[in-house]
């Protein structure tokens, strides 16, 4: 699993961006997430996730959205999603917190799983470019050198992210 993480702050009401995460629209912000087209998707709802990955390239994987409710007594400080698909699935948490004059600091944790097929696809494309000699603990340079190009992208990946729902949330500053 990769974590990653990024902060952002926004103008507006905790209660209001609290309520706004709580909407698709949201995560359509996310770097390469579309609604997949009615030919594409698997079941109803489904989204298009192109992902642009180290040593692979391009690849699209069709992914399920849900967005957790808060139980009671959870109040509004953290809101959880996922984005399950076949070769990447992400856990996403939203924590909010009140800043002064109408400021929400946006903090966002993703959790990366990635597919055990996936993983050895990008191993064996970076071994194929690698100028490593062929030995036993090979395969585990080559795994941790993956990750790290994983976790470089998924945390640009997540900046991106971070910075396309705060325009989409923040209203016009004042002057």
């Amino acid at each position: 699993m990769v974590t990653v993480s990024a902060q952002t702050l926004l103008s507006g009401s905790l209660e209001d961006t609290w309520t706004a995460l709580g909407r698709r629209a949201c995560y359509l912000c996310f770097p390469g997430i579309s609604p997949a087209l009615p030919s594409e998707g698997e079941r109803q709802g489904a989204l298009a996730h192109d992902l642009d990955l180290p040593f692979i390239g391009r690849e699209r994987q069709m992914a399920l959205l849900s967005v957790g409710r808060p139980g009671p007594g959870s109040g509004r400080a953290e809101r959880r999603f996922a984005m399950r698909g076949p070769l990447v699935s992400i856990a996403g948490r939203w924590q909010l917190q009140p800043g002064a004059a109408g400021v929400v600091h946006l903090g966002l944790t993703l959790d990366y799983e990635i597919s055990g097929p996936l993983k050895e696809r990008a191993v064996n494309e970076l071994r194929s470019r690698s100028p490593l000699p062929i030995r036993t603990d090979a395969d585990a340079i080559l795994g941790r050198a993956v990750d790290d190009f994983f976790e470089i992208r998924f945390a640009e990946d997540a900046a991106a992210y971070c910075e396309r729902v705060r325009a989409r949330l923040d209203g016009p500053r004042p002057s």
